[in-house]
């Protein structure tokens, strides 16, 4: 059950990274990120950069919040893997 559960949670965490750099970059196509932008450009060239700035924005945002779910499940699959080993290594004999 709890592999089930481990599995689902990390699915869901690729998902939330994936719309996170895509809602990111989508204000930053329709501007939302202008200020952050420290020179004046004509308009076309200043969607092209707040939309960069919002895919990075994204990819930061992701990495911090997904990452860190990610490392959470690597560990506690790790640590399934572990107990697994041990379980076996105690049932057979020694060489």
């Amino acid at each position: 059950m709890n592999g089930l559960l481990i599995g689902t949670l990390d699915i869901l965490n690729k998902l939330v990274a994936v719309a996170l750099i895509i809602v990111s970059t989508a204000k930053g196509v329709f501007g939302g990120y202008a200020e952050y932008v420290p020179f004046a450009l004509d308009p076309t060239m200043m969607r092209v950069a707040t939309t960069i700035v919002g895919f990075v924005v994204g990819m930061v945002g992701a990495a911090i919040v997904s990452g860190l779910l990610a490392t959470l499940i690597n560990i506690s699959q790790e640590a399934t893997l572990i107990r697994e080993l041990l379980v076996a290594r105690r049932t057979l004999p020694p060489p």
